[in-house]
């Protein structure tokens, strides 16, 4: 089948969904006690599997890379904001005897490190919603392009008492909803 003027042909992504849907659902189950670091864990690398294994078989490097890209900005992120709030504890207790300057220290580098954090952590956000929103556009499949809005929204308005929370947790209920709901064959463009 021709579209355009590069030859398309059909190819199966059937594993690659399961794995994503798999992984989403362990990320989810990470809030339970004991167990869900692990179960997160898991899940994260299943899902890391799925988005390299999906972004090769669709041709389209750049899913993988924004996904790449974002893992690294979020882990930064949080580097970032407890090294600042390491430092405003360790400042203010250099500042034992004036206690007015310990509190001013560690409340500005906890402040500090909160906007810090949540500026990364959106452009991290924003790259994931670009990757889903290609793995959409491949897939033809328009749920992971509402999820990565979800997840982007919900990244956007945690710092409104925490309420974005609950949208990520929705984006990522999606997203399962999505991988599992997706097509078990695709149009790939290219040679």
């Amino acid at each position: 089948m021709e579209q355009g003027n590069l030859p398309t042909q059909r190819v199966n992504i059937s594993t690659q969904k399961m794995l994503g849907g798999i992984g989403y659902i362990l990320m989810l189950l990470g809030w339970i006690p004991g167990i869900g670091i692990l179960l997160s864990i898991v899940g994260f690398v299943l899902w890391l599997i799925s988005m390299y294994q999906l972004s090769n078989i669709l041709r389209k490097p750049s899913i993988f890379q924004k996904v790449l890209i974002a893992f690294i900005l979020s882990i930064v992120g949080m580097v970032i904001a407890l090294a600042f709030g390491l430092m405003a504890g360790i400042s203010s207790f250099a500042t034992m005897g004036d206690e007015t300057g310990a509190i001013l220290g560690l409340g500005l580098g906890v402040i500090v490190a909160i906007i810090v954090a949540y500026a990364i952590i959106l452009v991290a956000f924003y790259f994931y919603k670009e990757a889903y929103d290609i793995l959409a556009q491949a897939t033809a499949h328009n749920l992971f392009k509402i999820a990565g809005l979800l997840l982007f929204i919900g990244a956007i308005t945690t710092i409104l008492f925490g309420l974005g929370l609950l949208l990520i947790i929705v984006g990522y209920i999606v997203l399962t909803v999505a991988f599992f709901t997706a097509p078990n064959e695709v149009e790939v463009q290219g040679t």
